[in-house]
């Protein structure tokens, strides 16, 4: 994942810098960003029982939202969040199957530092608080059973593109870091925690006003 949103990053800013000048201004002190995309993550799964050796991570993908407001022509503040989801499926050649599914939701507050390369392109990179919640299910010749909610409070940094394809519409990718210590509790009050760390990006389109 990080390896294609860098390329893509790239791929942003060589387009932006080829593009025909447009009429809008730089962005400055109050102005405000709507942002809407996909957003890749890791999903953290406990499975029964709880303990050391169940616990592990899975990939997941759907939506990412956010609004900025520029604080001044530098810095803004940033409210997002992600709902995700995973799928993986087993078909041995003998017949049956095995499925596991996966669900969660994240919200993030953040500020942003932007370093404008000209009116229209710009690269901005920031801290943020991050709290992560997600569950999954597993099913294999039987009923399907609801593993334990993993919950999350994370430090996330990332780091950005900003790309005008319009006078108040472009294109935008980031790449981010999630450090951030997790939960979780089964039906008979077995408990494990423990710290992680891992990638995350998004890209998609973004409205300034």
């Amino acid at each position: 994942m990080r390896t294609r949103t860098i390329v893509l990053l790239l791929a942003l800013v060589g387009a932006s810098v080829c593009a025909a000048p447009v009429a809008a201004a730089k962005l400055a002190k109050g102005n405000s960003v709507v942002w809407v995309g996909l957003n890749g993550n890791r999903s953290h799964i406990v499975s029964l029982p709880v303990g050391i050796n169940s616990l592990g991570e899975e990939n997941e993908v759907v939506l990412h939202l956010g609004y900025s407001h520029f604080l001044s022509d530098a810095w803004a503040c940033v409210v997002s969040g992600c709902l995700d989801v995973g799928s993986q499926k087993f078909e041995p050649a003998a017949g049956g199957e095995a499925t596991f599914k996966s669900n969660s939701y994240n919200v993030r507050l953040g500020l942003d530092r932007y370093a404008f390369i000209n009116d229209e392109v710009a690269i901005y990179a920031g801290p943020g608080i991050l709290y992560w919640s997600g569950d999954s299910k597993y099913k294999s010749g039987g009923p399907e059973i609801t593993w334990p909610r993993v919950k999350e409070v994370a430090f996330n940094g990332r780091l950005g593109l900003y790309a005008r394809l319009g006078s108040r519409y472009g294109l935008f990718g980031h790449i981010g870091q999630v450090i951030g210590t997790n939960s979780a509790k089964d039906g008979a009050g077995n408990k494990v925690s423990w710290w992680s760390s891992h990638n995350e990006g998004s890209v998609g389109l973004a409205l300034d006003f």
